[in-house]
């Protein structure tokens, strides 16, 4: 195993794949080529699936159900479930648009009397946007109530404000409200080596230069890899986005560095929720995603029951049983619809 700051040497296919400046990532479905800030191809559901099963070694382990029950929605759960632990893309929304139903499901969730919370990986922002962009489609939620993996993060962070980070992140990401000497990366090599370690937060603005940048730049001087998102893609309306956990098993593979992960499905973030719901027996918590290997994985090693939402998210599309079956990720619970 590599540890943080350590480094491995690369082979020398890996070699000159970063000396060249082009990045090249290949699985069965998918080849993404990308030079001169243009990418040619962005991952399809199944190439993403057969991805996150890739790097699965690096991620969490746990035990699972023989067999899935199917219910209708999340209310024909509620005589099992008393809290209810929301994922946001996939769940609540696609992108800029809210899932059919959501904003009545969570509604009745309440007035039925059960617990809601919601714990997303969008680490690009505080949550109180995120509490915000809900209360606008008409889905309030109390501060306690909305836990990101930036929140996870942030309290790594705490004691690590004497070092200067490099950030991946958006311009608009109030970088400086997690550590004070932040440096927001881009085209600049001198940025990447004077920083002290790096934070991979969001990726929308990240370019195969720029990940050549820091993979040279770690393997010149391995530092601490943070990752304040391990979600490898995020569904939108007829695409697929690449997110900061894409990019970090990228440099994973490489050998320079190992990642430290903050969010589904690491503890890390469940944590925070288990902060907010004590005396709730675990077995009455479910996890509610569409991704097996984030939401599913994560709520099973958190000891919670387990709910994958199916027709809006990672999945939709795709033959549900087989991905479960060849991810050996099974939930509690099948819904097509939050």
């Amino acid at each position: 195993m590599v540890h943080p700051g350590t480094t491995k040497a690369l082979d020398p296919a890996t070699l000159n794949c970063f000396s060249n400046a082009k990045l090249m990532t290949s699985t069965n479905n998918i080849t993404t080529s990308s030079s001169n800030n243009t990418t040619t191809s962005l991952p399809d559901a199944a190439a993403a699936v057969a991805r996150y099963q890739a790097v699965r070694h690096r991620m969490p382990v746990s035990l699972f159900p023989k067999q899935s029950i199917h219910r209708a929605n999340l209310e024909a759960l509620c005589d099992e479930i008393d809290c209810f632990v929301l994922d946001g893309f996939g769940v609540l929304n696609i992108g800029d648009d809210t899932v059919p139903g959501a904003v009545e499901r969570v509604n009745n969730l309440r007035k039925m009397g059960k617990q809601v919370r919601v714990l997303t990986n969008g680490a690009s922002f505080p949550v109180t946007r995120t509490r915000a962009k809900y209360e606008k489609w008409g889905m309030p939620f109390s501060a306690d109530e909305v836990v990101s993996s930036r929140d996870a993060l942030a309290v790594a962070l705490k004691d690590k404000h004497h070092l200067r980070w490099g950030f991946v992140a958006l311009d608009q990401s109030e970088i400086n409200t997690l550590c004070p000497d932040a440096v927001l990366l881009a085209d600049n090599p001198d940025d990447y080596e004077s920083c002290d370690g790096f934070v991979l937060l969001g990726a929308g603005t990240w370019t195969s230069e720029h990940q050549i940048l820091l993979a040279d730049s770690l393997q010149a001087r391995p530092r601490p890899l943070l990752v304040g998102n391990p979600d490898l893609v995020a569904p939108h309306p007829g695409r697929l986005s690449q997110e900061p956990g894409w990019y970090a098993h990228l440099i994973a593979d490489a050998g320079a560095v190992e990642p430290v992960f903050y969010g589904k499905p690491f503890d890390n973030a469940f944590e925070l929720i288990r902060q907010t719901v004590e005396g709730i027996d675990p077995q009455r918590i479910a996890m509610v995603g569409d991704t097996l290997h984030t939401d599913i994985l994560g709520g099973a090693q958190a000891g919670w029951r387990t709910v994958l939402v199916t027709d809006h998210g990672l999945l939709k599309g795709m033959d549900v049983e087989k991905a479960i079956v060849d991810s050996d990720i099974r939930p509690d619970f099948i819904v097509p619809t939050t």
